[in-house]
């Protein structure tokens, strides 16, 4: 079984959040497959953990990412024009499309926290995993 994990499941793992039982649960002997730019978006949300201080220090940071790495996510490129579309037409952000498109056209489960992005993937005919 394949399943698209998005950044808000890959970080609720390796930051060992509450929904990290969720995400291994759902994924036990499954292929991951996230959109090529994963390791970006993660870089980003770690530092956006570090401006809010949830991380308290560029050890601990160095450390998920670490982990984050461990993780064998077999990366996909986007359809650039089809996820500027589904950007278009639910005006979000580019990277949560970049999920859905890939979720959508490969037929796969997404796995995510996101409500908005589960939202919009239920209304796209995408199978929804997590919380």
């Amino acid at each position: 079984m394949e399943i698209v994990l998005d950044a808000s499941a890959i970080i609720a793992v390796i930051a060992d959040e509450p929904e990290s039982d969720v995400v291994i649960n759902c994924t036990k002997n499954a292929t991951l497959i996230s959109p090529s730019i994963v390791s970006s978006e993660i870089a980003n949300a770690l530092t956006r953990m570090m401006k809010k201080r949830i991380i308290g220090n560029k050890e601990k940071m160095i450390d998920l990412v670490k982990i984050f790495q461990k993780i064998p996510i077999k990366a996909i490129e986007i359809n650039l024009e089809k996820s500027l579309e589904i950007a278009w037409d639910h005006k979000i952000y580019a990277y949560d499309a970049f999920y859905l498109e890939i979720a959508k056209r490969l037929n796969l489960p997404l796995l995510t926290f996101d409500n908005g992005m589960r939202k919009i993937g239920k209304e796209i005919g995408i199978t929804i995993l997590g919380g």
